[in-house]
């Protein structure tokens, strides 16, 4: 014979607070407004300053027969360049590791230790995704810097 559920008292204890979800909601939510803003105002500042060197680089244009200028512009791609290598060089690196890891997943002996190997591998790729694009957008945002400082200050040195 089959036995029909029982009613099951209900207590407060076992009621989730909906309070304190409701106000966990409107943080995340206040969270990600606030991410937005952020990523907002930097990609302006980042274009402000993008359009600030596009102009010092037009005004610099009437002194391209300057040798120094050349001078200098060469060892600023040729920095530019050694680090873009040395990134290229971590990467590999960083690939080969995985790689070696990745070979090691065949000696587990269980399941769980099957799932174990391929986080920590998943998470040892993200980690050299995150380090590689950290690096990529630093490079990036330091030619900027150093690209408007030494344009402006060739600037400067066109008008005195």
């Amino acid at each position: 014979m089959h036995q029909l559920p029982t009613t099951t008292e209900v207590n407060s204890y076992n009621q989730p607070d909906v309070a304190a979800e409701s106000g966990a909601l409107a943080s995340s939510a206040a969270a990600s407004l606030a991410h937005a803003a952020t990523a907002q105002r930097l990609t302006h500042r980042y274009a402000a300053s993008m359009a600030n060197n596009g102009a010092l680089t037009l005004a610099l244009a009437t002194r391209m027969w300057d040798p120094a200028i050349w001078g200098e512009s060469l060892q600023m791609e040729a920095a530019i360049a050694r680090r873009l290598h040395g990134q290229g060089l971590d990467f590999r690196k960083g690939c080969t590791v995985l790689l070696e890891d990745y070979r090691q997943i065949q000696q587990a002996n269980t399941m769980s230790k099957l799932m174990e190997k391929q986080g920590n591998l998943a998470t040892q790729f993200a980690q050299l995704l995150t380090s590689q694009t950290t690096s990529f957008v630093s490079l990036l945002e330091n030619i900027d810097v150093d690209y408007g400082y030494w344009a402006s200050q060739k600037q400067g040195s066109a008008q005195t």
